[in-house]
């Protein structure tokens, strides 16, 4: 099943600019570091963040294909990663899977298992 299956609201934004975008290769050598417990202050995120449509069109991700933000395993994660590294509104996007209780994708630049340990640790 593709992100658009589980994300209908991706297909408006995907596609539209893709071919000037960068594209990591899908199991690529990009080395991004995956820690554990990310380096996250989740006091300092937005407390009401905004719908992602009011916002993904200034993300680095905004018309790169939606399959690399949702890899099968947290090891695959790098080329997702390697764009939210370099975006200027990742704690909103942070803040929005957070609140919104995302439980598949890279988002904010953390995978699934970070946010997963990120709530466990606030709660």
């Amino acid at each position: 099943m593709g992100a658009f299956a589980l994300f209908p609201w991706r297909r408006a934004l995907c596609y539209e600019s893709a071919s000037a975008c960068p594209r990591p290769r899908r199991g690529g050598a990009t080395n991004v570091r995956i820690d554990r417990f990310p380096d996250v202050d989740v006091d300092a995120l937005p407390a009401d963040p905004s719908p992602p449509d009011l916002w993904q069109d200034r993300a680095a991700c905004f018309g790169i294909d939606p399959d690399v933000f949702f890899p099968i395993s947290e090891e695959e994660a790098g080329p997702a990663l390697a764009f939210c590294n370099v975006c200027t509104i990742r704690e909103e996007c942070l803040a929005w899977a957070l609140k919104n209780g995302e439980r598949y994708g890279v988002w904010g630049a953390t995978t699934e298992q970070q946010r997963r340990r990120l709530q466990r640790n606030v709660a």
